[in-house]
């Protein structure tokens, strides 16, 4: 229930040998003690059939919560699942939440959904993997909750079995999942701050809750919890950055004007500011687009109060970095760049497969529609992922009136080609700092970006865990076992 791109593996590709020892001990535990089923509602707790009011709230909400992305993977069959959520262990697939009965969630109770959202545990009472924020999702109201519930029960209920995780041992294991919740998930619906204004509150329900900003703009810890710390600080999701969102001037958001962040959710275009792609532009193309502008002003103002988080290494904001360049006029009447795949040097490159668009002087077109490359946030970025992204894969971004596209280059132009490209679109464009690009690097992104270090780890990790968890069985079996009887020595 969030967006595809973003949600690359919130649980698992830097899961430390802690989560598996906690889960271990707290989680077996927790599975002895556990009831097999989640309890039956009982008729004091059988809510009324939902009315026509209900379940258009309830859509309104499904599509804050941006559900969609991550529960289809076929249009034509909406919530059914089947999406693959790639990770460095294996894959989760998105689970079928339409009301057919023997494939989805059709004989889920209210209960039983509340449990999911607030709690992280299904019909039967099996922990969810965090890829489905309930860390967030557990701030929502019981009346939102059994709204969204009544919007999908709302629509045909659609047969498809459900794909079963590729995930190793003990990843596999669902009751490991309890030493997780007990570092990072405090459960508990959202409670307005009596202090603060009715706007800034709805703004901290949407964005700590229903539309869970935090799961990819803050940076995880060892176990994979977001990082409090770091509050939309920006984070790694695969090959993409979700940027820093803070207030900060230089760093954050702090340099954009409210009406402009409002633009940036409601269309994704804010031209010399930013273009979105990936993650963010399938968000907006799902969700944010559908908000009410009373909404969106409400994210923007609680957005607007949180700590602001810097970065010493940032010179200025990302959409201010770059120049028009002239270079285009050196290449007319060159044969090479009349086709654009055999061009070799960057302006060459430049000239055959993007001055088309963005114009020769990289200005883009008036509007944006193909947007400045120069003040633009991603090829301003420190960290050029996202441009490398964006050249490989393209952008599509579905407005409710319009639709911004842009081909992808991986299939047209080898690594070599594309680091040629790339380095000269920074060096013109882009950030003054950014690391030269290397074929190793876009070869790196093609694969779906760097994989986590922890990975290595992972095997140490498990040993380590094995010792522990055998340490501790021991120690209490040796508290158990029945002490001799000291015999006293009689009083002289």
């Amino acid at each position: 229930m969030t967006a595809r791109s973003q949600f690359t593996c919130h649980f698992a590709r830097r899961i430390a040998g802690m989560v598996l020892v906690a889960g271990m001990v707290h989680g077996a535990a927790a599975a002895d003690a556990a009831p097999a089923t989640a309890p039956a509602a009982t008729s004091a707790t059988l809510a009324a059939p939902p009315n026509a009011g209900q379940i258009t709230r309830g859509e309104y909400l499904t599509k804050a919560a941006d559900c969609i992305a991550c529960h289809t993977v076929d249009q034509a069959k909406p919530f059914a699942g089947g999406y693959p959520l790639a990770t460095p262990f294996g894959t989760i697939y998105g689970p079928n939440i339409t009301a057919d009965k023997e494939t989805g969630i059709g004989s889920w109770s209210d209960e039983d959904f509340i449990g999911a959202l607030h709690n992280g545990v299904d019909d039967e009472g099996k922990h969810l993997y965090p890829a489905m924020p309930y860390a967030s999702y557990t701030k929502l109201s019981r009346d939102d909750v059994l709204a969204i519930k009544a919007y999908l029960f709302s629509l045909p209920p659609i047969q498809q079995k459900n794909l079963e995780n590729n995930l190793p041992f003990p990843l596999n294991q669902r009751w490991i999942l309890a030493g997780w919740n007990l570092f990072n998930f405090k459960p508990g619906e959202w409670k307005d701050d009596a202090a603060k204004s009715p706007e800034w509150n709805r703004g901290a329900y949407l964005v700590e809750g229903l539309a869970h900003c935090q799961e990819c703009h803050t940076p995880r810890n060892l176990t994979m919890g977001v990082d409090l710390k770091r509050s939309f600080g920006g984070a790694q999701l695969g090959g993409w950055t979700a940027f820093n969102i803070t207030p900060d001037p230089v760093s954050g958001i702090g340099g954009w004007k409210d009406e402009e962040v409002t633009q940036y959710l409601k269309s994704g275009l804010v031209p010399g500011k930013a273009s979105a792609a990936g993650g963010m532009a399938e968000a907006i193309e799902h969700s944010l687009q559908y908000l009410s502008d009373a909404d969106l002003k409400a994210i923007v103002t609680y957005m607007r109060s949180v700590p602001a988080i810097s970065d010493a290494a940032d010179k200025k904001p990302r959409y201010a970095w770059g120049q028009p360049a002239d270079d285009d006029a050196d290449l007319r009447g060159v044969a090479a760049v009349s086709v654009s795949s055999n061009a070799s040097g960057g302006a060459e490159l430049f000239s055959g497969n993007c001055a088309s668009c963005h114009s020769a002087s990289g200005s883009g077109v008036v509007g944006g529609y193909y947007p400045s490359l120069f003040s633009n946030s991603v090829v301003g970025a420190r960290e050029p992922g996202n441009l490398l992204m964006v050249i490989l894969n393209g952008v599509q971004r579905r407005g409710k009136d319009d639709e911004a596209f842009m081909p992808g280059f991986a299939d047209h132009l080898n690594d070599t080609q594309i680091a040629t490209l790339t380095n000269y679109i920074l060096k013109q464009y882009g950030h003054a700092d950014a690391p030269t690009i290397t074929p190793e690097m876009v070869k790196t992104q093609r694969q779906g970006g760097p994989v986590s270090p922890m990975l290595s780890l992972l095997p140490w990790g498990l040993a380590a865990a094995a010792l522990i968890v055998v340490f501790i069985l021991f120690s209490l079996f040796a508290r158990r076992r029945p002490r001799p009887a000291t015999p006293r020595t009689p009083p002289k």
